[in-house]
């Protein structure tokens, strides 16, 4: 396997969202993209990432195989690279290393031991969650970092009068809501068939809504006492996700 993207903006901002949660990840490589899908170690959230041949300039996948890397390790070799910065990665068999090449004034050379996982690629089932928002990604961000100082979980309320969905962090002494209407300049569109509520962790939420910058929009599902999906896209190259577990 040998792919190589254009620049590595997307993957150098993707990746402190992914390594706060996940220090190993497992790839799953084929025709179709190279994929990651894995469960948190406190069970809480899958993080999903999709990877899509539209997204690399050389995208070299023979036969279907799945790889697991040190994502920590990753993330600290790309700080070492620009924005800018045109990088491929490949799996050397024969020495059992990932290799990650980055092309600038001069090329550089990192490699990485696979590694043998506990864990393995995460098959989500299917969940039916009606409640769908697609959104301004910045302007919901700025939702979970408001509610970040009033609470530590967030209840999200869909009501189809009106239609509406509602954020509220309460406190102590304090507390926040922001309703979400289809009139709302961030709100592309809403898709309310009945009412649901849910509640779930602020940080998980704060630590994943952080890479905004990586997509104008994202759309979120959830139900009543289900995981709420979010994803961040950017049409025929990738997608960002995660699924979160409710709080009881």
């Amino acid at each position: 396997m040998k792919v190589t993207f254009p620049q590595a903006k997307e993957i150098k901002n993707i990746l402190p969202a992914i390594v706060s949660f996940l220090s190993e990840g497992t790839f799953k490589a084929n025709k179709d993209g190279i994929f990651l899908s894995s469960l948190d170690p406190a069970n809480v959230a899958v993080i999903l990432l999709d990877m899509y041949p539209n997204m690399f300039t050389e995208y070299d996948v023979q036969d279907e195989e799945k790889f697991t890397i040190n994502l920590e390790d990753l993330k600290k070799i790309m700080t070492k690279v620009a924005l800018k910065n045109q990088i491929s990665w490949e799996i050397d068999k024969e020495k059992n290393k990932f290799v990650l090449t980055v092309y600038g004034k001069a090329k550089k050379l990192f490699t990485l031991p696979l590694i043998e996982s506990e864990g393995s690629f995460m098959d989500l089932p299917n969940l039916e969650l009606p409640v769908k928002v697609e959104m301004d990604s910045k302007a919901f961000y700025d939702i979970i970092d408001s509610a970040k100082v009033i609470a530590d979980e967030i209840k999200v309320v869909a009501d189809p009068d009106g239609p509406k969905v509602s954020f509220i962090a309460e406190g102590e002494l304090k507390d926040m809501r922001i309703d979400l209407t289809p009139q709302d300049e961030s709100v592309l569109s809403m898709e309310v068939p009945s009412k649901a509520m849910a509640r779930y962790s602020i940080d998980y939420l704060y630590k994943l809504s952080k890479v905004a910058r990586i997509s104008d929009t994202l759309t979120f599902k959830f139900d009543s006492g289900k995981p709420i999906w979010i994803d961040y896209k950017s049409v025929d190259k990738f997608r960002f996700g995660f699924v979160l577990a409710p709080r009881e």
